[in-house]
């Protein structure tokens, strides 16, 4: 059967769709993945065929525009500066799709690919599985990002009454360009949400995420929407595309010359000022006796700040799921894919929100017990130490470690999705 697997986003969007293609692949299956343009060459390694699909979300993010949004940290900016691209980049990305999709006999998308793959598939009238990486569809127990303060207690009806809202108002925003797909493969205009969409095509809604993450919701959701677990990159993919332990062992040496150290990943936080916030960690360190492993994730950084103090250790882009067991807690952005790692290696975790569905993540790991939450613009030094302070607390440690076992035994997500996917294309 051939798959195609449209992916945009950032990495943690990217990987898990990799994860998967590897896997339909040795099931037999035919696969093909849509990645942004900067994410081409990362599939290639892992060793799947690639087509560019979509825009470098990266690049956005980097942007002025988009580092003024994203330490605004408002939802609703983002959003708009998202539909902004969109306009600019929907005719393209619409060809895009068209073009990777001919031939395919299944899709295999994601929470930001489905509006156009639920198009496409009805187009081409093939089955499709859409993944979700957050919460997002209609329930009683979690608010839509950005709605209300994450902290906030609401009643059900409210949060079915917001995920109503938010789902007429990304119909009303993303519709013309959706029907402007439809124009192109000869399908009528529509102006039915997604979410009802899938819904009366029976298309099943998979969730990446471990139910331990999000309690109650599972019992609520049941069967229409399975949380499969998260899914994991086999080591012979990370090994491809160089991250295998060889490859880290300057880092492992550092790592293991000392104490455990905290690490600290700034992912897609608009850090503007690294000096600044280096010096934070610095203090941090000599106040309490710690060690800071440091990443910038690839961002650009002056090769003069590197030098930091002799418990402080600057690198770029690294393996979380082979560094965290070496540590002793992180400091993150709160993205669903690095959280999971930090989380599955026992590490209470400090999440410093940015905006989507980050400040959800930040409220649960509170709520759980196993992490802290500071809001990135609420982000100085005290507040820093404050929370690092709090995940360093023993009794946090055993609970994260406890938590850790549970994401542990749940295993890997991969072959429950690759089963749904089989038996979805052969109803």
């Amino acid at each position: 059967m051939r798959i195609l697997i449209p992916l945009v986003g950032s990495r943690g969007d990217v990987q898990p769709g990799v994860a998967l293609g590897l896997e339909l692949e040795r099931r037999g299956h035919d696969v093909m993945i849509g990645a942004p343009p900067n994410f081409v060459d990362f599939v290639a390694r892992a060793g799947l065929t690639a087509r560019q699909f979509g825009p470098d979300v990266h690049a956005l993010y980097s942007s002025p525009e988009g580092q003024r949004a994203l330490a605004a940290g408002s939802t609703f900016k983002l959003m708009s500066m998202v539909s902004k691209q969109m306009s600019e980049y929907a005719d393209r990305m619409d060809d895009e799709l068209i073009d990777i999709s001919k031939g395919a006999e299944m899709i295999v998308c994601t929470t930001f690919s489905e509006d156009r793959s639920a198009i496409v598939s009805e187009a081409l009238g093939i089955p499709m599985v859409t993944l979700h990486t957050y919460p997002c569809r209609k329930n009683s127990l979690y608010a839509p990002p950005g709605s209300v303060p994450a902290n906030w207690t609401v009643p059900g009806v409210f949060n079915r009454v917001a995920w109503s809202a938010i789902e007429r108002l990304r119909t009303v925003v993303f519709g013309k360009y959706l029907n402007n797909l439809r124009g192109k493969l000869d399908l009528p205009r529509s102006w039915a949400s997604t979410e009802s969409t899938l819904a009366g095509r029976n298309v099943p809604e998979l969730q990446m995420y471990d139910p331990a993450f999000v309690p109650g919701l599972a019992q609520e959701w049941g069967s229409s929407r399975p949380m499969v677990g998260f899914l994991w990159l086999p080591q012979s993919a990370r090994a491809a595309i160089g991250e295998s332990a060889e490859d880290h062992a300057e880092v492992l040496q550092w790592v293991d010359g000392g104490t455990p150290p905290i690490f600290f990943g700034f992912g897609s936080m608009p850090i503007l000022d690294f000096g600044s916030v280096l010096g934070m960690i610095e203090h941090i360190c000599d106040r309490t006796g710690e060690r800071a492993l440091v990443s910038v994730g690839g961002a650009h950084l002056d090769p003069a700040l590197r030098n930091t103090s002799d418990n402080v250790k600057v690198v770029d882009t690294l393996a979380h799921d082979l560094v965290f067991p070496h540590c002793r807690a992180a400091v993150h952005h709160g993205g669903i894919g690095t959280l999971f790692e930090s989380l599955r290696a026992g590490l209470p975790t400090l999440v410093c929100s940015v905006s989507f569905d980050q400040p959800v993540w930040g409220h649960q790991v509170e709520k759980l017990g196993v992490g802290a939450h500071v809001p990135f613009t609420k982000l100085r030094a005290d507040t820093l130490g404050s929370g690092i302070d709090t995940i360093l607390d023993p009794q946090m440690r055993l609970r994260a470690e406890a938590f850790g076992a549970r994401l542990q035994a749940t295993g890997d997500g991969v072959p429950r999705v690759c089963d749904i996917v089989e038996k979805t294309a052969a109803r």
